[in-house]
């Protein structure tokens, strides 16, 4: 297949094509995030097959961007790729063992008490174990920090909501020079961005206490795009001309529904409903990064029908999942966005030590 390559005045080839940024936003949704995977792992393989055809060993999605975020389900993804360095195949089996685990039993089919107060109906301490069970399993101990302090190639953040103020914060596998750190393991960092509302208990680090981040930013394609500004350019804020390819994948569009009347479905439906909205987002982004779009260094992938009706917490509905995304990727138009997303990721340089090249 031959690579379109972008040339500048001089008439070489651009850096950027090599060189520049790629980023990676990962939605939240509930078990819906194997979808999220799915469609990565449709990517990587892609990308990958390109790498065989050239001679080179495959590649991760932390050895090919140099930032990944996420939100609840992206966030715990995210950090499983990112910050745990797992390919693909690994962590579908990962998450897939987690939310067997996580949602096989509720705690409560009813979200407040007795007293009119919102009450978790799954067990936190389920989705403790069994984050603590994938952080082990990847060769990380249950008390490694996020940030370690050791520099990598591949940063990684994920969003949570500080439960005093109701402010976005962001927790980090790196540090930046004019932000306060939080301080949290691995687990911890995992449980705060997966605490979502009427699902499982807010979770404590240090003084602070967080839910997940799905209220604030369910869709983070936003704060990925202030955290790269953040990170690479903070004195000019002029991030775009450094970015070689930006992926946002969605978890399923929800559709559209009416709000409900009673109290419980309010809690149970409604709000899960706003919570897990991404497409508002996604419309005012891609009016900003337009450009991007069109050159092919901005992509948005999220499933379009079959998931509207897959709560949050149906692990059962898996192989629904699996068939409702294998049917979006193999459409036709899906399939021309992929190819030019490989066309664009294929002359990326390694963010580690090895070129890819």
């Amino acid at each position: 297949m031959e690579q379109a390559t972008s040339t500048k005045h001089g008439g070489g080839p651009d850096p950027l094509d090599s060189q520049g940024l790629c980023l990676l936003s990962l939605d939240g949704g509930g078990v819906r995030g194997l979808s999220t995977l799915y469609v990565l792992k449709s990517v990587m393989d892609r990308l990958n097959h390109e790498r065989n055809t050239a001679g080179l060993p495959p590649a991760k999605p932390c050895e090919v961007f140099d930032l990944i975020g996420g939100t609840s389900t992206g966030g715990l993804i995210a950090i499983m790729l990112g910050r745990l360095e797992m390919d693909v195949d690994e962590c579908i089996t990962a998450y897939s063992d987690l939310a067997e685990a996580v949602f096989g039993e509720k705690q409560s089919r009813i979200p407040i008490n007795f007293m009119g107060k919102v009450k978790s109906r799954f067990d936190s301490a389920k989705l403790e174990t069994a984050i603590k069970k994938v952080v082990t399993q990847s060769g990380a101990s249950v008390t490694d920090l996020f940030n370690d302090g050791t520099e990598r190639g591949c940063r990684t953040f994920v969003c949570a909501i500080d439960r005093d103020t109701k402010d976005m914060a962001r927790l980090r596998s790196y540090s930046l020079p004019d932000e306060m750190g939080i301080r949290a393991t691995i687990c911890q960092a995992a449980l705060a961005t997966s605490a979502a509302t009427t699902f499982f208990d807010p979770v404590s680090i240090g003084n602070r206490t967080f839910a997940d981040g799905g209220l604030g930013a369910n869709n983070p394609v936003d704060e990925v795009e202030g955290e790269a500004g953040s990170i690479w350019c903070s004195e000019t804020g002029d991030l775009k001309p450094l970015v070689k390819c930006f992926i946002s994948i969605g978890t399923g569009n929800p559709g559209k529904k009416p709000f409900e009347d009673s109290v419980i479905k309010f809690l149970s439906q409604t709000v899960v409903q706003i919570t897990t909205e991404t497409e508002a987002t996604e419309k005012k982004f891609i009016a900003r990064w337009a450009k991007h779009f069109d050159e092919n260094r901005y992509f948005r992938f999220n499933v379009e029908q079959g998931l509207q009706n897959i709560g949050l917490h149906e692990y059962k509905k898996k192989g629904a999942i699996e068939a409702a995304s294998e049917g979006y990727l193999t459409h036709m138009a899906q399939k021309f966005r992929v190819r030019d997303c490989i066309q664009n990721l294929r002359l990326k340089q390694s963010v580690y030590i090895q070129d890819f090249s």
